[in-house]
Protein backbone atom coordinates (compact mmCIF):
# COMPACT_ATOMS: atom_id res chain seq x y z
CA UNK A 1 0.00 0.00 0.00
CA UNK A 2 2.81 2.09 0.90
CA UNK A 3 4.83 1.57 -2.11
CA UNK A 4 2.30 3.22 -4.53
CA UNK A 5 1.50 6.21 -2.27
CA UNK A 6 0.66 9.47 -3.77
CA UNK A 7 -0.50 11.28 -0.96
CA UNK A 8 0.79 10.69 2.55
CA UNK A 9 3.89 12.80 3.43
CA UNK A 10 4.82 11.98 6.86
CA UNK A 11 4.28 8.95 8.86
CA UNK A 12 5.35 8.91 12.30
CA UNK A 13 6.09 5.16 14.07
CA UNK A 14 8.23 6.90 17.17
CA UNK A 15 7.68 4.92 20.62
CA UNK A 16 6.12 2.08 18.53
CA UNK A 17 8.99 -0.70 20.61
CA UNK A 18 7.23 -3.17 18.13
CA UNK A 19 8.89 -2.62 15.35
CA UNK A 20 12.48 -4.04 14.41
CA UNK A 21 15.53 -4.10 13.07
CA UNK A 22 14.21 -5.88 10.49
CA UNK A 23 11.10 -3.44 10.23
CA UNK A 24 13.03 -0.68 9.99
CA UNK A 25 15.61 -1.81 7.20
CA UNK A 26 11.87 -3.36 5.02
CA UNK A 27 10.69 0.76 5.06
CA UNK A 28 14.15 1.85 4.33
CA UNK A 29 13.66 -0.69 1.31
CA UNK A 30 10.74 0.88 0.55
CA UNK A 31 11.94 4.52 0.12
CA UNK A 32 15.23 3.51 -1.62
CA UNK A 33 14.98 -0.25 -3.49
CA UNK A 34 18.32 -0.62 -4.29
CA UNK A 35 18.02 -4.02 -5.64
CA UNK A 36 18.47 -2.81 -9.33
CA UNK A 37 18.41 0.80 -10.33
CA UNK A 38 14.68 0.49 -11.60
CA UNK A 39 13.76 -0.94 -8.06
CA UNK A 40 15.24 2.70 -6.66
CA UNK A 41 12.98 4.59 -9.37
CA UNK A 42 10.06 2.69 -8.74
CA UNK A 43 10.82 3.61 -4.97
CA UNK A 44 8.49 5.92 -2.69
CA UNK A 45 8.97 9.07 -4.02
CA UNK A 46 6.28 10.46 -1.36
CA UNK A 47 7.34 10.18 1.94
CA UNK A 48 9.11 13.46 3.13
CA UNK A 49 9.20 11.73 6.66
CA UNK A 50 9.53 8.71 8.30
CA UNK A 51 10.46 8.58 11.78
CA UNK A 52 10.97 5.01 12.69
CA UNK A 53 13.28 5.16 15.96
CA UNK A 54 14.89 8.21 17.57
CA UNK A 55 17.75 9.25 15.43
CA UNK A 56 20.95 7.94 16.94
CA UNK A 57 23.79 8.00 14.46
CA UNK A 58 24.41 4.28 15.19
CA UNK A 59 21.16 3.76 13.48
CA UNK A 60 22.67 3.36 9.64
CA UNK A 61 19.21 1.98 8.85
CA UNK A 62 16.75 5.59 10.07
CA UNK A 63 20.53 7.31 8.84
CA UNK A 64 19.56 6.11 4.64
CA UNK A 65 16.15 6.78 5.44
CA UNK A 66 16.66 10.17 6.49
CA UNK A 67 18.68 11.18 3.85
CA UNK A 68 16.06 9.35 1.27
CA UNK A 69 13.71 11.25 2.79
CA UNK A 70 15.49 14.45 2.38
CA UNK A 71 15.66 13.53 -1.40
CA UNK A 72 12.08 13.30 -1.18
CA UNK A 73 11.25 16.66 0.09
CA UNK A 74 13.67 18.84 -2.20
CA UNK A 75 11.85 17.43 -5.23
CA UNK A 76 8.43 16.79 -3.77
CA UNK A 77 6.99 18.43 -7.08
CA UNK A 78 8.99 15.99 -8.80
CA UNK A 79 8.90 12.41 -8.50
CA UNK A 80 11.39 12.10 -11.52
CA UNK A 81 13.68 14.27 -9.89
CA UNK A 82 13.69 11.92 -6.35
CA UNK A 83 14.24 8.67 -8.28
CA UNK A 84 17.09 9.86 -10.60
CA UNK A 85 18.55 11.72 -7.38
CA UNK A 86 18.36 8.23 -5.18
CA UNK A 87 20.02 6.49 -7.93
CA UNK A 88 23.03 8.86 -8.23
CA UNK A 89 22.93 8.90 -4.24
CA UNK A 90 22.78 5.45 -3.38
CA UNK A 91 23.50 3.46 -6.71
CA UNK A 92 26.14 5.24 -8.14
CA UNK A 93 28.21 5.96 -4.45
CA UNK A 94 29.96 2.53 -3.79
CA UNK A 95 29.98 2.94 -0.62
CA UNK A 96 26.45 4.06 0.12
CA UNK A 97 25.32 1.09 -2.20
CA UNK A 98 27.76 -1.30 -0.36
CA UNK A 99 25.95 -0.31 2.74
CA UNK A 100 22.57 -0.24 1.58
CA UNK A 101 22.83 -3.75 -0.34
CA UNK A 102 24.58 -4.93 2.51
CA UNK A 103 21.15 -4.02 4.59
CA UNK A 104 18.97 -4.98 1.83
CA UNK A 105 20.52 -8.59 1.28
CA UNK A 106 21.05 -7.44 -2.35
CA UNK A 107 24.33 -9.51 -3.47
CA UNK A 108 24.96 -8.70 -7.24
CA UNK A 109 26.57 -5.85 -8.65
CA UNK A 110 25.16 -2.50 -10.07
CA UNK A 111 27.15 -2.49 -13.35
CA UNK A 112 25.66 -5.97 -14.14
CA UNK A 113 22.19 -4.46 -15.05
CA UNK A 114 24.12 -1.54 -16.86
CA UNK A 115 23.97 -1.93 -20.68
CA UNK A 116 27.55 -1.40 -21.61
CA UNK A 117 26.51 1.00 -24.58
CA UNK A 118 25.77 3.41 -21.53
CA UNK A 119 28.45 2.73 -19.08
CA UNK A 120 30.55 5.51 -20.27
CA UNK A 121 27.96 7.96 -19.24
CA UNK A 122 27.43 6.06 -16.13
CA UNK A 123 30.92 6.47 -15.17
CA UNK A 124 30.86 10.17 -16.21
CA UNK A 125 27.79 10.34 -13.62
CA UNK A 126 29.75 8.99 -11.25
CA UNK A 127 33.08 11.08 -11.85
CA UNK A 128 31.08 14.10 -11.82
CA UNK A 129 28.65 13.92 -8.45
CA UNK A 130 30.86 11.54 -6.58
CA UNK A 131 35.07 12.70 -7.68
CA UNK A 132 37.69 10.77 -9.14
CA UNK A 133 38.47 8.17 -5.80
CA UNK A 134 34.69 6.80 -6.64
CA UNK A 135 35.20 6.66 -10.25
CA UNK A 136 38.07 4.24 -9.99
CA UNK A 137 36.46 2.18 -7.86
CA UNK A 138 33.86 2.23 -10.06
CA UNK A 139 36.29 1.43 -13.28
CA UNK A 140 37.28 -1.44 -11.08
CA UNK A 141 33.76 -2.58 -10.50
CA UNK A 142 32.49 -2.65 -14.01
Amino acid sequence: ALQNNKSLTTLNLLGNDGISDQGQIKLLKLINDVSSINATLQSNHTLRKLHVKDYDRKEVAQTHINIATLINERNQYNPEAAGKEKVIASQLDSETRAELAYLQGVNRSLYSEINPLHLPEVLALVGLHHGQELLYVALKSS
